[in-house]
């Protein structure tokens, strides 16, 4: 390559090696720029560069956004004197080089590179011709993507792009098939190049202004198939698509198999290879469906905690009652908060059981305070410890402290007492009871081991567990402990693992999370502390992204729906449980 060093002013100079050096630094490899001239940019035009090529195929790296990185014509220079226009060599040559990641801490810093969705979209409908006729070859060294492993490709982002039809809008795709063995599956199998995969995944980032990426590591495999080896079959050249209707059309033109489509052609590690690659798919395509099935649960259990949420700030008073007059939430409750412990080395052995109880009418006229902790006040604790274990005290995973309630006087029952007094605070309620757990789940089985049912309580409104609160606030399936939960709150715990303690502090956080997330939302209904996300026509704004994953629950213009009975509880589980 010619020089630049006499066209241009010593300091545009300067800027171009300073880079250069950056580079040197940044992949350790000084050899990789020798001979390379830094300014060589500067003697482009614009049209010059916007008629460049760039081989999608050429780069192997290990980090899966190098070809965005360094797709120099889908970027956008906002300073065109910026030094940091690399040419179309030096970029070629970091990739073949593997060095991506490295160059990339470099380049992810500069602000003058953006990509240019009109661009991509534009190139998505001008792939070069193939040259191949229907039932033709692909040409050797081709990288496939199953065209299942795209439909999957991302379930739970920018869902609306990938249905069928927004999977071709604006966007051509060369679709190749390939005869299975039976034994996989008795259809051909759809593939399209990996470049236009993606291709696909370069715009949608673009306007939706996120990174979907081909994984990185052993996922990678799937979405860079290669096929041929040891003389087996390679896909074959269907037809090229511009629309939804197209590719159906396509898909029932199929050629019959040719002789040389038979596996049994190839050699036997070139026929245990495809086989392993074809089973790679089938199974992907498994997990695939798993994974949007519990997609569905996770986003059903979402749902489900932001409504319990919200009828639990219905119950305290913090949100006004929307529900129809038939179904309606009732104006009163009896909160009954239960913790049960049982003995680390029989779990059926129940030692302690704690009740902590909030009659919302104790509450009128009493302002909530911060994270509702002026109406801790009004809650009544007892604990039990059941006479017969006295001496069964957890030491092993958990420090037992049976003796240190700190809420009130221990009483000292018989086992056989325990379920009659679980009656008189629950079953004689003056008020319909709502059900405080954490880890609701356990501790019904441990009421159950007292001969105590809660499914049979007709008072039982409905179960409430903190658990799910606190992830419904934070946006995440990870199980907190009461600890971690009253922490978030800003509330004080000693003695925890005393069954009354736990049951006290477990109902504080009940009333903390209900409060502190009305607060929350009564701000974000005025509009304050909260980023208006940008909306444009091919933007999807990020509220609308989390609805899909269930993280809303109406807004202001619902109160969380009628209540969940218990029974209902019972037979959902599975449901409302995390996946």
């Amino acid at each position: 390559m010619m020089s630049t060093n006499n066209m241009f002013p010593a300091e545009e100079r300067e800027a171009d090696e300073a880079f250069i050096e950056q580079l040197v630094a940044a992949t350790g490899e000084p050899d990789l720029f020798k001979g390379i001239d830094p300014s060589f940019w500067r003697s482009l035009d614009e049209e010059t560069i916007e008629q460049m090529t760039y081989d999608y195929d050429q780069y192997d790296s290990d980090d899966s956004t190098g070809g965005m990185i360094f797709n120099i014509r889908n970027l956008e220079v906002r300073d065109s004197t910026s030094p940091h226009r690399l040419n179309l060599e030096i970029a070629s040559q970091l990739i073949k080089k593997d060095k991506t990641s490295k160059a990339r801490a470099i380049l992810e810093d500069m602000p003058e590179f953006k990509l240019n969705p009109e661009k991509l979209e534009k190139e998505g409908l001008m792939w070069k011709e193939t040259g191949l006729e229907r039932g033709d070859l692909s040409p050797e060294g081709t990288e496939f993507v199953s065209w299942k492993m795209v439909r999957g490709y991302p379930e739970m982002f920018a869902k609306e792009m990938f249905t069928i039809e927004g999977l071709h809008k604006n966007r051509v795709w060369d679709i190749y098939y390939l005869h299975q063995p039976k034994t996989i599956h008795p259809k051909p199998g759809l593939f399209v190049p990996t470049y236009q995969f993606q291709h696909m995944l370069d715009t949608i980032n673009a306007r939706l202004e996120i990174n979907l990426t081909i994984p990185p590591g052993k996922n990678e495999a799937k979405f860079r198939l290669g096929f041929g080896d040891g003389n087996t079959p390679r896909p074959r050249f269907l037809g090229r698509t511009h629309s939804a209707d197209e590719f159906k059309d396509l898909c029932g033109l199929v050629p019959r198999p040719k002789p040389e489509d038979d596996i049994q052609q190839g050699t036997e590690e070139g026929q245990a290879k495809l086989i392993s690659v074809l089973k790679m798919i089938s199974n992907s395509h498994k997990k695939t469906e798993k994974a949007k099935k519990n997609a569905y649960k996770r986003f059903e259990a979402h749902l489900a905690w932001g409504h319990g949420l919200k009828r639990t700030q219905c119950y305290l008073g913090l949100r006004e009652h929307k529900t129809a007059e038939d179904t309606a939430q009732p104006s009163a409750v009896r909160f009954v908060c239960i913790d049960v412990e049982a003995w680390e080395k029989n779990p059926n052995i129940i030692t302690e059981v704690g009740v902590a109880i909030l009659d919302t009418p104790n509450l009128k006229d009493m302002a909530p305070g911060e994270n509702g902790q002026s109406w801790f006040e009004a809650i009544e604790a007892r604990h039990f410890w059941v006479a017969e274990y006295t001496r069964a005290q957890n030491k092993k995973y958990v420090k037992g402290c049976p003796e240190n309630f700190d809420f009130g006087e221990t009483e000292v029952v018989q086992g056989k007492h325990v379920p009659e007094t679980m009656e008189t605070i629950i079953d004689n309620s003056p008020y319909p009871v709502v059900l405080v757990f954490h880890e609701s789940g356990s501790d019904i089985k441990f009421l159950e081991a007292i001969k105590y049912n809660i499914y049979k309580a007709q008072s039982v409104l409905e179960i409430i567990d903190i658990k799910h609160m606190y992830q419904y606030a934070v946006r995440s399936n990870k199980q907190p402990s009461v600890s971690t939960v009253c922490e978030f709150l800003g509330i004080q715990t000693k003695n925890l693992h005393n069954a009354g303690n736990d049951a006290v502090y477990t109902l504080q956080a009940m009333i903390g999370l209900a409060a502190k997330q009305r607060e929350e939302s009564l701000k974000r209904a005025r509009g304050e502390g909260v980023q208006v996300p940008r909306i444009s026509q091919h933007h999807v704004p990020f509220a609308e992204l989390v609805e899909k994953e269930g993280w809303t629950s109406g807004g202001e213009d619902s109160d969380g729906g009628r209540p969940v009975r218990p029974a209902q509880f019972e037979m959902n589980f599975s449901t409302y449980a995390p996946v």
